[in-house]
């Protein structure tokens, strides 16, 4: 057997618990597991849309043409227009997905704010692509901001329709994603202008390029935005209207219309927040798998990679050493935690969207702030996470060949887009606040994940060091502490916005960010007990890895508190090194039971065949198009210039 395959064999003989088992919980169900597996199938095995080695070497456009043929293949074989079909290609393909802004936001609000007329007669032109849509939100001079677009939708009394308008250069719609070169249509959100009076912003439908030609109509300027850190084959774009006219039924119509010449509402406007709280739970399922990409590689070439020798005279695997199980394995547990947490979100965002259907609003402000934490915290850590599996594998972690730069870059994004995650934060904070205030007059308002309030004179009494309770404490100091200092700062003159923007701003995003950990926490504790008992040890190990790092990253509140001492930290700092010696046997099982196929990982130092350094040398000879195309002839002319340096 290789050397470096007899590696990772030992290390997979090591493993003691049913990996498959494992498998069942990180996919859901088996719906959302066999369309995955057909998925990484299919691409592996197409050549037209495998995942090439030379694919960093090709044009943006090149890049954005076989993104557009990838998913055209990709619609021959699934229902794009379900999120269990489509959702996984976002983990698997070179760059981002085509139409899954169309899918996965603007059909959403489509359903949910459009009447039940208007989702049939563009509702099934989105099923056969015939209409791709733009979620055309965000201008160059407003973002998280919505309430002050200036783009303008003005209601004709004589004509009964809509003038589409764009006042300034700050009002162009800039960045939705599909906008640039695929959309012929997009939900444009504007101000609604009716008898001169502003009656606030709401989406209109709006066909922006013809439908043969595919060209810009009259009145319509639209294009891409060019090059960005990462999503370089998601065709952001900027649109501008000139006095644009558009239909009376543009204006999606569920909560509000305009009738024999009155405009009326009807219903919660909170339902407005719907399809970006699908892009976010999305966010949340989807982009952990990523980070559970890049550790797979990272893992798997921390084994096979030997450096150095030991007692023996034997090089280690470069896993053997404390510090490099110190920068994956933590993350490995929290990456466990994530998605487990994705998993409950979408139920939690369909519980809630069947409740609005039937205009039940009792959960949107919970799901709204448990979206708004958990979008914050995973995007970011899932950023982090690929960086630090980068570091890990040494020079090799650098070069795209690796596939985990290509992870990094297209992750990056998420930390901003879909709601700026300080911005997420604040509105999280926000609520836990609001919640704060239920205790002593309204205990019945307090949803279940927040009933930690309930319990706040237990929680400080509570001495235990159990891991869960000192997140919870944590969390609970914090957030009676950031109360009282606006109470505080409110009584020396000061107004509650001057306080929320002068003076607690901080402690505001530490409070939200504890409590995106603490809910992971209570997930995470849901999954073991329904878990099957032949891997409720290792989860439970995972879960306590977890928490351990959680706490050891963040331990002021509880030093400051005087809730744990010198003596106590020191154990805890001990419990950790305790817990990567029992996981690290079992790291490969764990990253192996996301069943990746070599493919889809998109890297040749992480394979499951263990050869990481014949598979550089053959792509970087053989796939490497700057080597297969002969030298330029701009180096001969350079070396034939006999340049004389000036020393």
């Amino acid at each position: 057997m290789h050397p470096t395959t007899q590696l990772l064999q030992e290390a997979r003989d090591r493993v003691t618990f049913p990996i498959q088992e494992l498998t069942k919980l990180i996919y859901g169900n088996e719906e959302t597991y066999q369309t995955f597996m057909k998925a990484q199938k299919i691409i592996a095995n197409e050549p037209s849309i495998r995942n090439h080695p030379d694919y960093h070497n090709w044009g943006r456009k090149e890049q954005i043409i076989k993104s557009y043929e990838k998913i055209r293949i990709m619609h021959q074989h699934f229902n794009l227009s379900n999120a269990a079909h489509w959702a996984p290609l976002l983990s698997l393909f070179q760059g981002t997905t085509p139409s899954a802004v169309s899918f996965g936001m603007t059909v959403p609000a489509l359903r949910f704010l459009g009447t039940d007329e208007q989702f049939n007669l563009w509702g099934p032109k989105f099923l056969t692509m015939e209409i791709v849509a733009a979620y055309a939100q965000t201008e160059i001079g407003h973002g998280s901001d919505v309430q002050n677009l200036e783009t303008t939708a003005t209601y004709n009394t004589q004509t009964n329709d809509f003038i589409l308008h764009t006042p300034s250069v700050s009002a162009v719609k800039f960045w939705p994603g599909e906008l640039g070169f695929l959309s012929n249509y997009a939900l444009v959100y504007a101000k609604l202008i009716f008898n001169g009076k502003n009656k606030g912003v709401h989406p209109f439908m709006v066909q922006i390029r013809d439908n043969s030609t595919h060209k810009p109509l009259k009145g319509v300027a639209v294009g891409d935005i060019g090059p960005k850190l990462g999503y370089s084959t998601k065709d952001n774009g900027f649109l501008a209207f000139d006095n644009y006219r558009i239909p009376l039924n543009s204006l999606l119509a569920r909560y509000v219309r305009i009738e024999n010449g009155q405009f009326s509402r009807h219903g919660n406007e909170k339902i407005s927040y719907a399809s970006m709280m699908v892009s976010r739970q999305l966010i949340i399922f989807i982009y952990p798998r990523m980070a559970a990409q890049s550790l797979t590689v990272a893992i798997r070439y921390s084994i096979t990679r030997q450096q150095f020798t030991n007692d023996k005279g034997v090089e280690n695997s470069v896993l053997e050493y404390q510090t490099q199980q110190d920068k994956l394995l933590p993350r490995l547990a929290t990456c466990y935690g994530m998605i487990f947490v994705g998993l409950r979100i979408m139920e939690l965002v369909d519980d809630n969207f069947h409740r609005v259907l039937k205009k039940d609003f009792s959960t949107f402000q919970q799901s709204h702030a448990i979206l708004s934490a958990l979008k914050a915290w995973s995007s970011q850590w899932v950023v982090d996470t690929a960086e630090w599996c980068r570091l890990s594998c040494g020079g090799h972690g650098y070069a795209h060949y690796s596939g985990i730069p290509a992870i990094y870059f297209d992750t990056a994004p998420n930390v901003t887009l879909e709601g700026e995650n300080q911005v997420m934060y604040l509105q999280v904070a926000r609520y836990l606040l609001k919640v704060l205030q239920y205790v002593e007059k309204n205990p019945e308002k307090v949803p279940f994940y927040f009933n930690f309030v309930l319990h706040i004179k237990e929680t400080l009494a509570n001495q235990s060091t159990e891991y869960g309770q000192l997140l919870k404490l944590t969390l609970t100091i914090q957030l009676i502490n950031v109360a009282k200092r606006i109470k505080e700062s409110m009584g020396t003159g000061k107004n509650f916005q001057q306080v929320w923007n002068e003076v607690v701003g901080v402690q505001l995003l530490s409070v939200a960010q504890r409590y995106a950990e603490y809910f992971t926490y209570l997930v995470f504790q849901e999954q073991i007990q329904s878990a099957n008992s032949s891997v409720k040890e290792i989860l439970q190990q995972l879960c306590d890895l977890y928490s351990l790092q959680v706490i050891l990253d963040n331990p002021n509140t509880l030093i400051e508190s005087g809730r744990i001492n010198g003596e106590q930290f020191k154990q805890l700092n001990e419990a950790k090194i305790e817990l990567l010696n029992k996981i690290k046997p079992q790291a490969l099982g764990l990253v192996e039971a996301f069943n990746f196929n070599d493919n889809a990982l998109r890297t040749c130092i992480g394979c499951h065949d263990g050869k990481p350094y014949e598979h550089i040398y053959e792509w970087t000879t053989k796939e490497n198009s700057v080597n297969i195309k002969g030298v330029p002839q701009a180096v001969n002319d350079l070396m034939g210039t006999k340049i004389k340096a000036r020393l």
